[in-house]
């Protein structure tokens, strides 16, 4: 069985539409992004899952990428909240 790592290539091996593939390639860089942001942060795992709403234990797993079923806002909470900045930006069409 062939592995597939291009995000495009999963969601086509997946029967997932174009849409589908760039929200899913999307997540999987802001979740990278917010577990480089705990891992730079000094707060420690408690103060984090305060500061966003959630729980330590789940702060935990997203610093270990071991977290199933996460939300994209979650994931731009931590973001937001511990580098202080927006990872994107939108432009008027």
């Amino acid at each position: 069985m062939k592995i597939s790592k291009n995000t495009k290539q999963v969601a086509k091996d997946l029967g997932l539409s174009e849409a589908e593939a760039v929200v899913m390639e999307m997540k999987s860089k802001l979740y990278e992004a917010a577990q480089g942001a705990i891992l730079r942060s000094k707060l420690t795992h408690a103060s984090i899952a305060e500061k966003v709403g959630t729980s330590r234990a789940r702060i935990s797993r997203i610093s270990k990428m071991g977290e199933n079923s996460i939300s994209i806002e979650l994931l731009l909470k931590i973001i937001v909240a511990l580098d202080e900045k927006v990872p994107f930006k939108f432009t008027a069409a």
